[in-house]
């Protein structure tokens, strides 16, 4: 076995002081050129409600879209108040998971209502419709998401077509132990 064999089989399991301790994700943060224009996209879209602003002093820099019975936000800050002047154009850092299928169509239902495009397909992890919002950003949403619970690699080819591997690449550093356990 090699020293990348070995990396590799380390970084597929989880630090044993470290066992599920974190449950799901609370929220999302985006960069957007401008917020009222994207607040009302993702709220319209997802149904989400308007609960927080930031600001300033001068101006309102960034908001939070919420459902609490999903427990999840959506940030949005506003790019030209960012550090580095954030861009996620071309990504899609934001995937959600819909209830089912039927879930999923009436999310694509709202979406045709509002006159916004949007593409579909199936990956590994579950079908997946993809929305670009007014900058760019795909948002994702996935449904029946049971994808793989092992390692799983995605490369495009020279074709543009989607590659699976099983054995990682990126050769993470050894796990650290947490204070006061070593």
């Amino acid at each position: 076995m090699t020293t990348l064999d070995q990396t590799a089989a380390a970084s597929r399991t989880r630090p044993a002081d470290h066992p599920g301790d974190v449950t799901g994700v609370v929220v999302v943060a985006v960069p957007v050129s401008d917020l009222a224009r994207s607040a009302a996209w993702y709220r319209d879209l997802l149904g989400l409600a308007y609960v927080r602003e930031f600001g300033d002093g001068r101006q309102v820099t960034g908001c939070a879209l919420a459902d609490w019975s999903a427990h999840y936000m959506v940030a949005l800050r506003l790019r030209s108040t960012t550090a580095g002047r954030a861009d996620l154009r071309g990504e899609h850092p934001l995937i959600v998971e819909a209830a089912d299928a039927a879930a999923a169509a009436r999310v694509r239902a709202r979406a045709d209502a509002l006159g916004i495009p949007w593409t579909s397909g199936r990956h590994a992890d579950g079908a997946w419709t993809e929305f670009l919002d007014p900058d760019g950003i795909a948002l994702r949403v996935v449904h029946d998401a049971a994808g793989p619970r092992t390692f799983l690699g995605v490369r495009a080819t020279a074709t543009g077509d989607p590659e699976l591997y099983t054995d990682p690449l990126l050769a993470l550093p050894e796990p650290r132990p947490a204070p006061g356990h070593g």
